[in-house]
């Protein structure tokens, strides 16, 4: 799988990819509504820092001290980025929400992709089944039309499927879960059509496979 970073939404570029599933981990949220900036202690730090230690990527330091220093608002500044939130370092009312609604929820941080494995595209005469499982609970949706499928504003979109920014005829699935199925129905007879898909887990993270081709019966 190849991922890039385009705005606020991890995008992956993926044929088959394998699944990888991340560790559970149980946090304590960060209490009281005081701002936390460098030179903050206490506990409030303490549980910001053992959360954000969970993620080598967002913490690669990693130290709890419960002393906010240089190397945590470097680790707040990364997960503010990777949560669309002003990037400052300082973790006010909006950085608090978000980490104990994570907390709360009990996915800890997420900041990577889906996978998309199993993916099965099955032609029955007009119509096309498509099929796929992914390592984590997703919505998605299929788009598909005889012209290429082009890509665009990407960095302008938000974690949705209400306005994709995807040219095409789209089946979308907005339930999460991990086990998809479309059914693509009533298409024009042995022809060509071009198609891509999108997954997107409970975080925003999006994966979306290269596009690719099927062949309708009669």
């Amino acid at each position: 799988m190849f991922l890039s970073v385009i705005g606020s939404l991890v995008f992956a570029i993926a044929f088959v990819a394998t699944p990888a599933f991340a560790q559970t981990n149980t946090f304590s949220q960060i209490s009281g509504s005081s701002t936390l900036k460098v030179g903050s202690k206490g506990a409030a730090v303490t549980a910001l820092q053992q959360f954000l230690s969970s993620d080598k990527d967002i913490y690669p330091d990693g130290r709890v001290t419960g002393y906010f220093g240089s190397m945590t608002k470097a680790a707040a500044i990364q997960f503010q980025l990777s949560y669309n939130l002003t990037a400052d370092g300082v973790v006010g009312a909006m950085t608090r929400n978000k980490v104990n609604n994570l907390i709360s929820a009990g996915r800890g941080i997420d900041i990577y992709s889906p996978s998309i494995y199993n993916l099965s595209v099955v032609p029955n005469g007009r119509n096309v089944n498509i099929t796929f499982n992914s390592n984590e609970m997703v919505k998605a949706a299929v788009f598909y039309d005889t012209n290429a499928i082009n890509w665009s504003n990407w960095d302008d979109s938000v974690p949705s499927l209400d306005i994709p920014a995807i040219s095409g005829t789209t089946n979308v699935d907005s339930t999460f879960s991990q086990s998809k199925q479309f059914t693509l129905s009533n298409l024009s007879p042995n022809t060509v059509y071009n198609y891509t898909l999108v997954a997107i887990d409970q975080s925003g993270n999006t994966s979306v496979i290269w596009p690719t081709r099927f062949t309708t019966g009669q």
